[in-house]
Protein backbone atom coordinates (compact mmCIF):
# COMPACT_ATOMS: atom_id res chain seq x y z
CA UNK A 1 0.00 0.00 0.00
CA UNK A 2 2.95 2.53 1.20
CA UNK A 3 4.77 1.25 -2.31
CA UNK A 4 2.07 2.45 -4.67
CA UNK A 5 0.90 5.71 -2.93
CA UNK A 6 5.00 6.54 -3.23
CA UNK A 7 4.50 6.08 -6.82
CA UNK A 8 1.77 8.29 -6.84
CA UNK A 9 2.98 11.19 -5.31
CA UNK A 10 6.11 10.25 -7.11
CA UNK A 11 4.44 10.27 -10.02
CA UNK A 12 2.23 13.73 -9.12
CA UNK A 13 5.52 15.21 -8.48
CA UNK A 14 7.22 14.44 -11.85
CA UNK A 15 4.51 15.58 -13.67
CA UNK A 16 4.42 18.79 -11.91
CA UNK A 17 7.98 19.20 -12.19
CA UNK A 18 8.03 18.71 -15.98
CA UNK A 19 4.91 21.62 -16.11
CA UNK A 20 7.38 24.47 -14.80
CA UNK A 21 9.83 24.97 -17.15
CA UNK A 22 6.64 25.35 -19.63
CA UNK A 23 4.56 27.21 -17.52
CA UNK A 24 7.08 30.11 -18.33
CA UNK A 25 6.75 29.86 -22.15
CA UNK A 26 3.75 30.13 -24.15
CA UNK A 27 3.69 27.34 -27.32
CA UNK A 28 6.39 29.15 -29.59
CA UNK A 29 8.79 28.60 -27.21
CA UNK A 30 9.08 32.03 -25.84
CA UNK A 31 8.22 34.04 -22.69
CA UNK A 32 4.58 34.20 -21.52
CA UNK A 33 2.42 37.51 -22.51
CA UNK A 34 5.10 38.38 -25.17
CA UNK A 35 7.60 41.13 -24.79
CA UNK A 36 9.39 40.80 -21.21
CA UNK A 37 10.97 43.58 -19.69
CA UNK A 38 14.55 43.32 -17.58
CA UNK A 39 18.16 44.84 -17.70
CA UNK A 40 20.26 42.84 -20.22
CA UNK A 41 23.16 41.30 -18.91
CA UNK A 42 26.61 43.49 -19.65
CA UNK A 43 29.29 41.88 -21.05
CA UNK A 44 32.42 41.89 -23.33
CA UNK A 45 33.51 39.46 -25.38
CA UNK A 46 35.89 38.56 -28.33
CA UNK A 47 35.09 37.61 -31.95
CA UNK A 48 36.32 35.09 -33.94
CA UNK A 49 38.81 38.06 -35.60
CA UNK A 50 40.00 38.99 -31.94
CA UNK A 51 38.03 42.20 -31.51
CA UNK A 52 36.41 42.46 -28.28
CA UNK A 53 32.62 43.61 -28.58
CA UNK A 54 30.51 44.82 -25.22
CA UNK A 55 26.88 45.32 -25.51
CA UNK A 56 27.28 48.96 -24.43
CA UNK A 57 28.63 49.70 -27.63
CA UNK A 58 25.45 48.66 -29.26
CA UNK A 59 22.88 50.32 -27.65
CA UNK A 60 20.66 52.37 -30.23
CA UNK A 61 20.04 49.32 -31.44
CA UNK A 62 18.13 45.79 -31.00
CA UNK A 63 20.76 42.77 -30.68
CA UNK A 64 19.94 39.53 -30.79
CA UNK A 65 22.20 37.20 -29.44
CA UNK A 66 21.76 33.51 -30.05
CA UNK A 67 23.59 30.82 -28.05
CA UNK A 68 24.28 27.58 -30.53
CA UNK A 69 27.11 25.29 -31.18
CA UNK A 70 28.97 23.18 -33.74
CA UNK A 71 27.47 20.03 -32.17
CA UNK A 72 23.98 21.29 -32.26
CA UNK A 73 21.64 20.28 -34.91
CA UNK A 74 18.67 22.50 -34.40
CA UNK A 75 20.99 25.12 -34.58
CA UNK A 76 22.00 24.25 -37.95
CA UNK A 77 18.74 24.28 -39.09
CA UNK A 78 18.08 28.04 -37.27
CA UNK A 79 21.22 29.50 -38.65
CA UNK A 80 20.58 30.00 -42.24
CA UNK A 81 17.63 31.48 -40.86
CA UNK A 82 19.54 33.79 -38.87
CA UNK A 83 21.64 34.50 -42.05
CA UNK A 84 19.11 35.61 -43.85
CA UNK A 85 17.19 37.95 -41.27
CA UNK A 86 20.94 39.59 -40.94
CA UNK A 87 21.02 40.61 -44.41
CA UNK A 88 16.97 41.56 -44.99
CA UNK A 89 17.37 43.75 -41.07
CA UNK A 90 20.64 44.43 -40.68
CA UNK A 91 20.07 48.25 -42.27
CA UNK A 92 17.15 48.90 -39.89
CA UNK A 93 19.19 48.51 -36.82
CA UNK A 94 19.45 44.90 -36.08
CA UNK A 95 22.53 43.80 -35.02
CA UNK A 96 22.88 39.73 -34.74
CA UNK A 97 25.73 38.43 -32.33
CA UNK A 98 26.40 34.36 -32.25
CA UNK A 99 27.53 33.16 -28.87
CA UNK A 100 29.45 29.86 -29.26
CA UNK A 101 29.08 27.60 -26.56
CA UNK A 102 31.43 23.83 -25.99
CA UNK A 103 33.28 24.02 -28.80
CA UNK A 104 37.41 24.86 -29.51
CA UNK A 105 37.89 27.80 -31.07
CA UNK A 106 39.64 26.02 -34.20
CA UNK A 107 36.41 24.78 -35.12
CA UNK A 108 34.63 27.29 -35.53
CA UNK A 109 36.26 29.01 -38.84
CA UNK A 110 35.14 26.11 -40.72
CA UNK A 111 31.84 26.03 -39.47
CA UNK A 112 31.09 30.19 -39.68
CA UNK A 113 31.96 29.55 -43.47
CA UNK A 114 30.28 26.45 -44.21
CA UNK A 115 27.05 28.06 -42.92
CA UNK A 116 27.49 31.52 -44.34
CA UNK A 117 27.68 33.49 -41.09
CA UNK A 118 27.54 36.98 -41.99
CA UNK A 119 27.11 38.41 -37.72
CA UNK A 120 30.08 38.23 -35.82
CA UNK A 121 30.56 35.03 -33.67
CA UNK A 122 31.82 34.78 -30.19
CA UNK A 123 33.54 32.84 -28.46
CA UNK A 124 32.28 30.76 -25.41
CA UNK A 125 33.18 32.93 -22.25
CA UNK A 126 30.68 32.00 -20.12
CA UNK A 127 28.21 34.30 -21.60
CA UNK A 128 25.49 31.33 -22.12
CA UNK A 129 25.67 30.68 -18.12
CA UNK A 130 25.38 34.04 -17.01
CA UNK A 131 22.00 34.08 -19.45
CA UNK A 132 20.79 30.88 -17.86
CA UNK A 133 20.87 29.25 -21.25
CA UNK A 134 20.45 25.63 -20.94
CA UNK A 135 18.46 24.70 -24.38
CA UNK A 136 20.13 25.28 -27.41
CA UNK A 137 19.60 27.12 -29.87
CA UNK A 138 18.48 29.83 -27.13
CA UNK A 139 17.65 33.38 -28.57
CA UNK A 140 17.92 37.05 -27.24
CA UNK A 141 16.60 39.91 -27.92
CA UNK A 142 17.76 42.81 -26.31
CA UNK A 143 15.95 46.08 -27.06
CA UNK A 144 17.79 49.75 -28.48
CA UNK A 145 17.90 51.13 -24.75
CA UNK A 146 19.52 47.99 -23.45
CA UNK A 147 16.85 46.10 -21.98
CA UNK A 148 16.44 42.51 -22.53
CA UNK A 149 12.57 42.25 -24.20
CA UNK A 150 12.34 38.21 -25.67
CA UNK A 151 13.63 34.80 -25.14
CA UNK A 152 13.11 32.13 -27.38
CA UNK A 153 14.66 28.27 -26.71
CA UNK A 154 14.82 25.62 -29.18
CA UNK A 155 14.48 25.79 -33.17
CA UNK A 156 10.73 25.54 -34.54
CA UNK A 157 9.38 27.14 -37.63
CA UNK A 158 6.98 28.75 -35.18
CA UNK A 159 9.41 29.60 -32.69
CA UNK A 160 11.57 31.49 -35.14
CA UNK A 161 8.08 33.28 -36.42
CA UNK A 162 7.46 34.58 -32.88
CA UNK A 163 11.21 35.78 -32.65
CA UNK A 164 11.19 37.50 -36.05
CA UNK A 165 7.80 39.52 -34.95
CA UNK A 166 9.17 40.17 -31.48
CA UNK A 167 12.48 41.64 -33.35
CA UNK A 168 10.21 43.72 -36.30
CA UNK A 169 8.26 45.47 -33.71
CA UNK A 170 11.21 46.41 -31.60
CA UNK A 171 13.13 47.87 -34.74
CA UNK A 172 9.80 49.81 -35.78
CA UNK A 173 9.55 51.07 -32.14
CA UNK A 174 13.29 52.95 -32.58
CA UNK A 175 12.47 53.75 -36.41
Amino acid sequence: MKTRRTRIWLLVLLVFALALPAAAQDETGAVEGGLIDEPAIAFEATDLDGNTLRLSDLEGQVVLINFWGVWCTSCRHEIPELVALDRQWRDRGLVILGADWGDPPEALPPFVEEFGMTYPVLLDDGLAERYEVIVFPTSLVIDRAGRLRFRVEGFLPERFEALTAAVDRLLDDGA
